[in-house]
């Protein structure tokens, strides 16, 4: 990580290539530096299509949902917070969605949040943060998961701190399940609701939180959240259509993106809230028109319209021998009759 001013240099490998961001801080006396390394790495022999369920169907490492929603924390959390992106846990690897550090040397400002503003006040100065999209969702013992991963982290010889009292683990979701409430008991843990979407869960060493994203989103006003939830139609606010649209426009040339699961779900939701044709607008005409047959890509056309810019020779091609004859005989008919 490199910083220059207010500059913040961002990293964010995507195998086979790296693409490097460099973002602006926003606070005038900014607390916060921020880096992300994001590795889709090659896990037990499935590259992105992540290993075996219970029941015997793959199960995604990541969904397309996690990048964009890392973004969003990263560009709108409160000054003095670091957030990295698929923080490594083990050499396996295992890997937490996000690490959040607090590096404020004076008193925090967690008040300045643009982004799930309930929740900093309730960190410790460390926390890891698992995510879960809109499309998979939450499923067993992910929670169970979430708290090895705050052991494992513990475990690192570069971990700075060294009690569990000291972490935080956060849990977001894009709402509350039956799965949600079966895994409070399997880990033995009281969820205490602290209104607003965000919920304690008592009973362990850890700080552990629980975000609900759709209730956040009402609560906080926040159509950025709602674009991980499952109500994508209902955002009414420009600036998170417009944010949502440019990763739509930013994956179109990240193609491993745009294999994970979740991607098709965003750009319907996006093509429901802002209208086909803005969505359709970022594509180019050959684009529009992949997939299509000969008659769907003309569809709605007047025929003059679909000759218009044609040469007579283009125009006449394809014609079979008694096409050509009666197309002629009729000019001939109204040649003489003019």
């Amino acid at each position: 990580m490199s910083r220059t001013g207010h500059e913040v240099r961002i990293r964010c490998e995507l195998s086979p290539f790296i693409v490097v961001f460099l973002a602006q801080a926003t606070c005038h006396r900014p607390r916060w530096s921020i880096y992300s390394t994001g590795t889709m790495r090659e896990r037990e022999g499935h590259l992105l299509r992540g290993r075996k369920s219970d029941a015997g169907q793959e199960r995604p490492l990541k969904t397309f949902w996690h990048h964009p929603y890392a973004d969003l924390i990263k560009k709108r959390k409160p000054p003095g917070w670091q957030v990295t992106v698929d923080k490594t846990l083990s050499l396996a690897p295992r890997s937490a969605d996000q690490l959040l550090l607090c590096r404020s040397s004076t008193e925090r400002r967690d008040d300045e949040a643009n982004v799930m503003r309930g929740l900093w006040q309730h960190l410790t100065d460390t926390a890891l943060l698992e995510f879960k999209g809109p499309t998979s969702g939450l499923r067993g013992r992910d929670l169970h998961k979430l708290i090895s991963y705050g052991a494992e982290y513990l475990s690192e010889e570069d971990c700075v701190i060294e009690k569990a009292s000291e972490l935080s683990l956060v849990l977001a979701v894009p709402k509350e399940t039956p799965t949600l409430r079966r895994e409070y008991e399997r880990c033995e843990v009281e969820p205490e609701l602290l209104g607003g979407g965000y919920v304690r869960l008592v009973g362990r060493k850890y700080t552990m939180l629980v975000v609900l994203l759709d209730q956040v989103a009402n609560a906080e006003h926040d159509d950025f959240i709602r674009v991980f939830t499952d109500d994508r139609a209902k955002i009414k606010d420009p600036k998170a259509l417009w944010w949502a649209n440019a990763w739509i426009r930013k994956v179109r040339t990240m193609e491993e993106l745009k294999e994970l699961e979740g991607y098709e779900d965003m750009v319907a939701g996006l093509i429901e809230s802002l209208g086909a044709e803005v969505v359709l607008g970022h594509f180019n005409p050959e684009e529009r028109l992949a997939g299509l047959d000969p008659e769907e890509r003309l569809a709605g056309l007047d025929p003059e319209e679909r000759l218009a810019g044609l040469d007579p020779e283009e125009r006449l091609a394809g014609l079979t021998p008694e096409q050509l004859k009666r197309l002629r005989a009729a000019l001939d008919q109204k040649l003489n009759g003019s």
